[in-house]
């Protein structure tokens, strides 16, 4: 047996192993976890500012005899229970079951439908604009999606579904910076956008509209 007492100072470290060194990639690689954990946090905290409108009355108007608008109403969607529709050309608002032939486009909460498909008395379509609202000048020939019953019984539109984002972090929806055209129920045109979808306080469902309607015939639909 080797008599280890006359070895050097210090030997008994030399022969062990290496201390551990800091594992400092690990350090870094949690500081930024946690910082971004803290932004998610914070983000959180932070209420987006969104446009908010009051649920409209509009005046019933004549139908136009050429271009009308921009005209901007907000549908006053909250209830969550039928669907509250407009009359594109006319202003006329209320429920779609006081007004079943006439209405165009409807909302309840947040989803969208048009008076056109099996199960609806209009002839409206819908269809995703080309480009943004202000250049669409042109209302396309065809393309133009009817709504369509479900079989548990929801009213949905495959296009028009499509109007809002959805912000994880608010829990708001805000609109997409899309345009539509519309087909009326009675064959007419109009261009859409959704403003908005909030009232006064940041609640859900008074969905505003901006549109201009073409009270002529044609297709044309101007500018902004």
């Amino acid at each position: 047996m080797t008599d280890r007492r006359h070895d050097p100072p210090g030997d008994e470290v030399a022969r062990g192993e290496e201390p551990a060194s800091r594992p400092t990639w690990l350090l870094a690689v949690l500081g930024a976890f946690l910082l971004a954990i803290a932004a998610i946090v914070g983000a959180s905290l932070i209420r987006p500012d969104v446009p908010v409108f009051a649920a409209t009355a509009p005046v019933v108007r004549d139908v136009p005899a050429g271009l009308a608008g921009p005209d901007t109403v907000t549908l006053d969607a909250r209830a969550g229970e039928g669907w509250v529709g407009i009359d594109l050309a006319k202003l006329a608002v209320g429920d779609v079951r006081g007004m079943p032939a006439a209405w165009d486009i409807a909302a309840q909460r947040h989803r969208l439908i048009v008076n056109g498909g099996e199960g609806f008395l209009g002839g409206a379509g819908a269809v995703a604009a080309a480009g943004p609202y202000e250049s669409v000048e042109v209302a396309p020939e065809a393309g133009y999606l009817p709504s369509r019953v479900t079989p548990s019984g929801d009213s949905i539109h495959a296009v028009l579904d499509d109007w809002y984002s959805y912000h994880f972090l608010s829990h708001l929806l805000e609109p997409a910076d899309r345009a539509y055209v519309i087909r009326t129920a009675r064959g007419a045109y109009a261009k859409v956008r959704v403003l908005g979808y909030y009232c006064p306080g940041v609640e859900p469902g008074c969905v505003t509209l901006e549109f201009r309607f073409q009270g002529d015939g044609s297709r044309r639909l101007g500018g902004g």
